[in-house]
């Protein structure tokens, strides 16, 4: 059973990134070997990433086609920024919204499939569901807070 990672922790980020890069291709990235690259993705283990590490992985998840920067996005959530550096104010709300949506309609259908369940693999996927949507609507928040006025 996959352990679950708190939304906007170096932790998901770096499980975000392994979903589309791989694990051996994160390995080769960040100079370890897959079994210590796992291990900075596990929140038990108090490893941490490398900052440079971090960034060589942001970029390779976009060219990897990637809509998101990962550890950018925790970094900018840790300082309370907008972190859609790279799209006008109103698309990065759009796209964000549309994510939240998705998101949250993942996150409803799962905890209800769970409801109904006693099977601990369908109580965890909803719990990483809603997590995820957590995660969604926190990126939400801050790009519409970092245009609000003031803000």
């Amino acid at each position: 059973m996959t352990k679950p990672r708190q939304p906007l922790t170096q932790y998901r980020a770096l499980e975000n990134v392994a979903e589309l890069l791989s694990w051996e291709t994160c390995a080769e990235i960040v100079e370890l070997s897959v079994s210590q690259t796992r291990k900075l993705g596990d929140p038990d283990t108090g490893r941490e990433l490398k900052f440079r590490d971090a960034i060589r992985l942001d970029v390779a998840y976009r060219q990897a086609g990637g809509t998101e920067a990962s550890f950018f996005d925790v970094f900018g959530a840790r300082l309370g920024i907008d972190t859609a550096v790279s799209q006008p104010c109103s698309a990065g709300i759009l796209v964000a919204s549309g994510t939240a949506a998705k998101e949250s309609g993942e996150a409803l259908a799962a905890a209800i499939e769970a409801a109904g369940s006693n099977d601990p693999a369908t109580r965890q996927r909803a719990i990483r569901e809603i997590e995820e949507s957590v995660q969604a609507f926190a990126t939400l928040l801050n790009k519409l807070k970092s245009q609000a006025p003031g803000g």
